[in-house]
């Protein structure tokens, strides 16, 4: 068993292949990254230096940076985040931007959501991909095989996200009996019949869509990874972030693991 397990790594270290969809979650990420860039633009004209009001750092305040040094990594960000749109120095820029992200979280926690973490983790393992050989501003696309062992890495961060987020869940008695699910309930039924809606507000209904969550999330951490689970696993992956999109405020998490998903596809799926 542990050969079998040491063969598979290796065979994933040294594995090559298309990285077409590498280019693809670039942009995407680029997009949300200057969507991040826009955010924290907006949040310093609306309210003003996040420094010189009330904020809770997780760093020593000397590390705060003042307004004018924030000005800067403000435009450090959005400059980053147009280079790996670009795919012009993208590698680098994923790098820089993952830094700026993890920087302002840990200068104001008040900024910090799981989705920035889960940007900011994407984007580092991003940056040691091949991702900048096709969607390149004004350069040919490169269609040599790549390594891919960035590629399974950040696919294997989704299967461990999974696996820790359905665990924990398995792990409540609220979350198993269905408690928590009936506090997300207002957020579906605006956008389901009202017969269903009712229904699913039932203790019985509720317990078996907190099951269900769970063991969709569990199935999702294996099933993703198995050729013959593959397209059933994503499609249900899809109908479960979207749901979870309309029920709770997390459409930019989301929109992450959508782009994800596009590494788990074959290369003559993601070609069109």
């Amino acid at each position: 068993m542990l050969a079998d397990v040491a063969a598979t790594l290796r065979r994933l270290r040294d594995d090559e292949g298309d990285t077409r969809a590498l280019g693809m979650v670039r942009v995407g990420f680029g997009l949300l990254l200057l969507n991040e860039a826009w955010l924290a633009t907006q949040e310093l004209r609306g309210q003003g230096f996040f420094g010189d009001h009330f904020h809770q750092p997780y760093l020593p305040e000397a590390l705060v940076p003042s307004a004018g040094v924030y000005t800067l990594l403000l435009v450090a960000q959005w400059l980053a985040a147009l280079l790996v749109v670009a795919g012009r120095r993208a590698r680098p820029a994923l790098l820089v931007s993952a830094a700026l992200l993890v920087y302002a979280m840990l200068c104001d926690r008040l900024w910090f959501h799981h989705y920035r973490h889960t940007m900011a983790a994407f984007c580092t393992l991003l940056a040691f991909a091949p991702c900048d050989r096709h969607l390149v501003l004004g350069r040919a696309a490169d269609r040599a095989p790549g390594p891919l062992w960035a590629q399974h890495a950040m696919k294997l961060q989704v299967s461990l996200m999974y696996l820790a987020s359905g665990g924990s869940k398995l792990l409540d008695p609220e979350w198993r009996g269905g408690q928590m699910w009936s506090r997300m309930m207002p957020g579906l039924a605006t956008v389901l019949p009202s017969s269903l809606a009712r229904a699913l507000e039932t203790p019985l209904g509720a317990s078996l869509m907190a099951k269900g969550a769970i063991t969709t999330e569990l199935g999702l951490a294996v099933l993703l990874w198995l050729p013959r689970t593959r397209r059933a696993a994503i499609a249900a992956g899809v109908l479960f972030h979207l749901t979870i999109s309309m029920m709770t405020p997390v459409r930019l998490f989301t929109i992450e693991m959508l782009l994800v998903y596009l590494l788990f596809l074959k290369p003559e799926v993601t070609s069109g």
